[in-house]
């Protein structure tokens, strides 16, 4: 339904677009941190820079909290490895919950097929005030993060065509599964710290972060979600308690 789809917001006072040192998050720089938690550092052959953007990779898609330790979600990741596209699905939910990048990419672009050089002028047409470095670095970031890992091809949220330019190509992802719809549900939830949210309100919701279906994903919620969520006409209320979401509702 129209009503469901991501209305226009201000990206002006938004901050924050490029903090990963323009590098994208790489799959290999992920194992290696999961593996190697004490010392990745030393042992990884990363350079300076490189060591900064997974340090703030790793907040970005929730691994680490902001004083910078594990979260709930690092140790689950660590337990299940990388090779399921669940876990996938949880650390995109929390790079557009947690950067502006990704949640401008998915809510104003949503589905299509643009150079790297058409997403930058449309970032800055978005948000005039950028640098045209920063929105560079921002983008650099963003398409790095769907070529290095499954984020892109296998979850469908940006596969990279090495074309001349290079093209990403973004279809969404139309069954994620219920476990992914109830974690991007609950990371809502605590995003916005408040237990009702109106439809029409232009928030990351889970069908603009994984591009599926909203009337699919309501009825997720509404089947898969018993005891934390209840959907109404115009709203989705929370009915469990805010602490530990997002990671507890599916656990």
């Amino acid at each position: 339904m129209e009503r469901l789809r991501s209305m226009h917001r201000s990206w002006s006072l938004v901050q924050g677009w490029a903090r990963h040192q323009h590098f994208g998050l790489r799959q290999e720089w992920l194992a290696l941190y999961l593996r190697r938690p004490s010392d990745w550092r030393q042992v990884g052959g990363l350079g300076n820079r490189q060591v900064q953007s997974l340090e703030a990779w790793l907040r970005t898609v929730g691994l680490h909290d902001r004083p910078g330790h594990e979260t709930a979600l690092c140790q689950e990741l660590r337990r299940q490895g990388l090779a399921s596209p669940r876990p996938w699905q949880w650390l995109w939910t929390n790079a557009v919950l947690n950067w502006p990048t990704a949640d401008w990419y998915v809510s104003e672009c949503a589905y299509g097929e643009w150079t790297s050089s058409e997403l930058k002028g449309r970032l800055l047409a978005s948000v005039p005030r950028l640098a045209e470095r920063t929105a560079s670095n921002a983008i650099m970031e963003l398409v790095g993060l769907l070529e290095r890992t499954p984020i892109g091809k296998e979850l469908k949220q940006g596969e990279v065509i090495r074309a001349r330019p290079r093209l990403v190509r973004r279809v969404g992802l139309a069954d994620p599964g219920p476990e992914a719809i109830l974690y991007a549900a609950g990371a809502l939830f605590a995003r916005e710290r408040r237990c009702r949210l109106e439809l029409q309100e232009p928030l990351p919701w889970p069908w603009i972060v994984f591009g599926c279906r909203p009337e699919e994903a309501l009825a997720t919620l509404s089947a898969y979600g018993s005891g934390w969520f209840e959907v109404r006409p115009h709203s989705l209320e929370l009915l469990g308690p805010m602490e530990g979401l997002p990671y507890a509702v599916v656990c």
